[in-house]
């Protein structure tokens, strides 16, 4: 596959994207699918939300058209992989409209990627098979909740996200391995950037769990095919930020005696909005970070310095600092 058609493909999902996040947006307005300002978020005005359905409408149909057309190297029970993608997204729509317990999510998510494990051919790792599944089976379930709590602040997991999906883009296509992460990465970044113009401060649409679940869920796949490859340095660089901050903040928050779901707005890169900075603070410097992590990750791909992970790392800290006001 050329790059010509892949060019025309981002075009075309690009401004399918535009037109029905401004359709949908409407849409959410008329039948008040709408996030209200409370205290369990952080901003002030009425946002229409759950506008993860434009995701999914666009994504899956895409995917499946995308895979069958070109000469496309599937995994083993890929169509798990779509059933997974069509019910996670499901409960999450439902958990945007009426809220649902955690831990009945959290049962549902783990059903679903215990069940999309068969996916990976997991014999290839020199540990038990059983113990293999486990870990793959908490990464993952782990990685998609992470992804869904850094969705708080304007278009801060859209850019984190696209920047993620433009590494998996570049590794696969370099290697002319033309798989499923590389068909997730073609389809889901020009949907974000699309998505991103909306949700980029100040902010006039909100993805909600339906949006964020399913792109952890994604993000998930491809990390883990990278890992079964041993590109554990690739995989540091892409989710440094994401993985530090959250972990950071959800030991902090479990020891101070609180579940780890509880919304707290206690998350690092949130710090800014306690200390009258807006979003567009954090907007600023999330695209400052992520335009130098981008630079590593493509050196990282193009001459195989797996050291650079450090420097990714180093960088997720300094911006943690940035936040709390500590540089």
């Amino acid at each position: 596959m050329g790059i010509s058609y892949l060019f025309i493909i981002f075009i075309f999902i690009f401004l399918i994207s535009l037109i029905l996040f401004k359709f949908y947006s409407t849409f959410a307005k008329k039948f008040q699918l709408i996030d209200r300002p409370s205290n369990l978020n952080v901003h002030k005005e009425p946002i229409p939300t759950s506008s993860g359905i434009v995701f999914i409408i666009i994504f899956l149909p895409t995917i499946i058209f995308y895979n069958y057309y070109f000469d496309i190297n599937l995994p083993k029970n890929y169509i798990l992989f779509y059933f997974g993608l069509l019910i996670l997204f499901s409960v999450s729509f439902i958990d945007d409209l009426k809220n649902i317990h955690p831990l009945i999510r959290l049962v549902v998510q783990i059903t679903v990627i215990f069940v999309c494990l068969s996916t990976f051919y997991l014999q290839s790792i020199n540990l038990p098979l059983k113990l293999t599944m486990l870990l793959v089976l908490y990464f993952w379930v782990y990685l998609i909740n992470i992804i869904n709590f850094t969705d708080g602040s304007d278009g801060f997991l859209a850019t984190n996200s696209i920047v993620i999906f433009i590494g998996i883009f570049l590794f696969y296509f370099l290697k002319n391995d033309f798989n499923l992460s590389l068909s997730i990465s073609t389809i889901f970044t020009p949907i974000l950037i699309a998505y991103l113009i909306f949700n980029k401060p100040k902010a006039k649409l909100f993805m909600g769990d339906s949006g964020s679940i399913i792109i952890g869920f994604c993000i998930g796949y491809c990390s883990i095919k990278l890992l079964l490859i041993n590109e554990y340095a690739l995989v540091i660089s892409l989710l440094a930020y994401t993985i530090i901050d959250c972990t950071y903040s959800l030991i902090k928050k479990t020891l101070d005696g609180n579940y780890p779901w509880a919304r707290m707005f206690d998350y690092q890169f949130l710090k800014p909005l306690k200390n009258e900075f807006g979003h567009d603070y954090i907007f600023k410097n999330n695209l400052v970070y992520n335009f130098f992590n981008l630079i590593i990750i493509i050196t990282q791909i193009i001459y195989g310095i797996k050291i650079l992970c450090v420097v990714s790392i180093i960088l997720s800290i300094l911006l943690i600092l940035r936040y709390n006001n500590k540089i």
